[in-house]
């Protein structure tokens, strides 16, 4: 027959039942308990014990797929409670994924301003190994936004008007940043130019050299942005961020703002990244020639080491339809820097020039007026 013993709450203790006071005393701590508080630690018991289970039921799954993929327990574990608490909103009509906390509620599109829907959960492999956060708020980006607005004599009065500016939304934007020792090599003729002049002739004298140039820099943090959505051009335009700054991925970070989901994977970045980091390179190996032109240049370019972080990088986000055209903006969510392009209200500056006409020709026939009145 099974014996149940029953352990005190209290110091770990066996109990014991004292039938003179109907209650389950502990010799030790003198600790005394009726059969409804017995009855809750029980069911307590159970449920930890139920609890313990589950979760080592799913550390052994958590293992198992960790295995299948090359992962470690750990690594997984956080792809997991990546999945667990956070949100996946889709737009159904321009088709962007918008990332949240369980926290915060996404009711509209960064993009296109419509109403997104819950999708549900989002796979782990998308949680960013880093991210940057956001340096200041909206009040802030919206003061630096209306300022440089407003240098524009013609801007639309709708671009900064409340209603616009309430769709200015704090963004996460995922981004591919790669860390690389690159070798370039360029094999050219380098030409030196000498002109001068004798009598009625002139001279030029080109005298031509062998050029062989063999440079190695190490990149840290070449960024190229993993959103479909968002114009390339437009992310470069307000870089640099400050990598220094950028902690270990925390879902805390998200709280109060959106993330974007990356859908262009690194190995497609990888050209963007390529092309940016030899431009860098070309330019370099160019200028310390000094030759006064260079012509038969053949360049050889080598990655000699490259790894990758996927990091979530600030951004203050905000799209303006106007005339059939979508205008995006971007305030760097840490330096301030703000790109896109202004659009030109037309009747706006019809109207100032119509003003400007009428105020020069009003001038001109009052002093006409005056310097007729002075000829009779």
């Amino acid at each position: 027959m099974d014996v149940k013993l029953y352990k005190c709450p209290n110091c770990g203790a066996d109990l014991k039942f004292d039938p003179d006071k109907q209650l389950f005393c502990c010799d030790y701590c003198l600790g005394e308990f009726n059969q409804q508080q017995i009855n809750q630690m029980i069911q307590q018991q159970a449920e930890s014990q139920q609890d313990e289970q589950r979760k080592l039921n799913e550390e052994i799954k958590r293992n198992e797929k960790a295995a299948q993929e090359g992962k470690s327990p750990e690594q997984q574990m956080k792809e997991d409670e990546f999945s667990e608490n956070t949100r996946l909103y889709q737009c159904p009509s321009c088709g962007a994924e918008i990332v949240s906390d369980m926290n915060t509620a996404a009711s509209f599109c960064y993009f296109c301003h419509n109403p997104v829907i819950l999708k549900g959960r989002i796979e782990g492999r998308y949680r960013p190994s880093k991210v940057l956060p956001f340096a200041f708020g909206k009040d802030k980006a919206v003061e630096y936004f209306n300022k440089w607005a407003k240098k524009k004599r013609y801007v639309p009065n709708d671009l900064i008007s409340e209603k616009q500016i309430e769709k200015m939304t704090g963004l996460y934007v995922p981004f591919w940043v790669a860390d690389a020792i690159t070798n370039s090599r360029m094999d050219a003729i380098g030409e030196t130019i000498r002109k001068w002049s004798s009598g009625n002739y002139e001279y030029t004298q080109v005298k031509e050299f062998q050029v062989v140039r063999d440079i190695i820099v190490e990149y840290d943090g070449v960024p190229a942005d993993g959103s479909k959505k968002i114009e390339d051009d437009l992310m470069e335009s307000i870089e640099p961020f400050d990598y220094t700054k950028t902690k270990d991925f925390d879902m805390a970070f998200l709280s109060g703002f959106l993330a974007d989901k990356f859908d262009v994977e690194k190995e497609a970045i990888y050209p963007r990244i390529h092309q940016r980091m030899f431009e860098n390179n070309t330019a370099a190996i160019e200028s310390s020639c000094g030759y006064d032109r260079l012509k038969g240049k053949h360049f050889m370019n080598n990655v000699q080491k490259l790894r990758w972080n996927y990091m979530l990088l600030p951004v203050w986000f905000m799209t303006f339809h106007y005339k059939g055209r979508v205008w995006e903006y971007a305030i760097n969510g840490q330096t301030g820097k703000i790109a896109g392009e202004l659009p030109i209200d037309e009747v706006k500056m019809k109207i100032h020039q119509a003003i400007i006409i009428g105020i020069t020709t009003l001038i001109t026939l009052v002093i006409g007026y005056f310097i007729g009145g002075l000829f009779l």
